[in-house]
């Protein structure tokens, strides 16, 4: 079998909403042999925050690639001016203590492990024009690393910017300007880097071309820290209407991947995206689970073709 050790995979979406089918799915994820997961920050009170629930779900072993979108998007829904960016500094100052809580868990998994855990960390440009500045997204990026953050690395994830005349899933800062405000910080990458999700790209540019040139725009930057796998459509599929940011699984001949056969994702573009990002050192997978009551044994199914998919492309460069 082809090894899957170098590679994350974002078991939060995918995983049973059943405690105890969640806990199957992890254990599940663990016996494939993913090097760790990309690992969501959501709103407080949600059980996957509580200690006993990593201590359940989560390897010793695994590293950790936290992402912000779910409180993020959460956080959007009910106050459009909150972000990183916003020109608002109330709603700035809300974004900022979301990324301590980030903060605080790798804080507590270091002096529980004695030993980085978490990686990384994804912050994003919210809100974007409408309503942010990329002036107060440099202040913030800036403020962020005065903080102990227990070696994990700071990753701007660019998703679909804000194009007047086009629908957005998330309408943020253009890579352009988010690689602007990272290099004007003038720290290492291995300090402040960027992470990019080729759906989110592909959605933006509503062609998969996009994705490739902004992959190879941040690696030939030397800033690509994470590259993440997740597809998209210019079709309805089960997942979503057109150009939907719900991450559709990659197409591939293993059946497993069936339903996803109008993905714009599959074997090539995995090959031409990892071909122009060099030698990143985190590569993962975010995919959404079809149908929603899906077994645990079909999500591992899906997480395992599409893994072994990036895998053998990795092998083949």
């Amino acid at each position: 079998m082809t090894s899957l050790s170098g590679l994350l995979l974002a078991g939060y979406a995918m995983a049973p909403s059943d405690p105890e089918d969640e806990a199957e799915f992890f254990a599940g994820v663990a016996e494939l042999g993913v090097g760790g997961l990309e690992y969501a920050l959501p709103v407080e009170g949600t059980p996957s925050l509580e200690p006993s629930w990593v201590t359940r779900n989560v390897r010793p072993d695994w590293d950790l690639l936290v992402t912000l979108v779910p409180t993020l998007m959460a956080r959007l829904g009910k106050e459009p001016g909150y972000g990183l960016g916003s020109t608002d500094e109330g709603c700035r100052a809300k974004a900022l203590a979301d990324i301590g809580r980030a903060r605080d868990l790798a804080v507590r998994l270091a002096d529980e492990h004695g030993r980085r855990r978490v990686v990384a960390i994804e912050v994003h440009s919210a809100p974007g024009p409408r309503g942010g500045s990329r002036e107060a997204f440099a202040k913030s990026l800036d403020e962020i690393l005065t903080w102990d953050l227990a070696g994990a690395e700071l990753l701007v994830e660019h998703c679909d910017a804000y194009l007047p005349g086009q629908s957005v899933a998330k309408g943020f800062w253009k890579l352009e300007d988010e690689l602007a405000a990272v290099q004007a910080v003038g720290v290492a990458p291995e300090v402040l880097g960027m992470s990019v999700n080729w759906g989110r790209s592909v959605i933006e540019g509503r062609d998969i071309a996009l994705a490739v040139e902004h992959t190879k725009a941040v690696a030939e930057a030397g800033l690509l820290r994470a590259l993440v796998f997740s597809g998209a459509s210019g079709a309805e599929t089960a997942w979503a209407p057109a150009w939907a940011d719900t991450h559709i699984w990659p197409r591939g001949d293993d059946p497993a991947l069936a339903l996803a056969s109008d993905s714009l994702l599959g074997p090539a573009e995995m090959l031409d995206t990892l071909r122009v990002a060099g030698d990143v050192p985190r590569v993962g997978l975010k995919i959404a689970m079809r149908p929603a009551d899906a077994s645990v044994a079909t999500r591992l199914a899906v997480a395992k073709a599409a893994l072994t998919e990036i895998a053998v492309a990795q092998a083949s460069l």
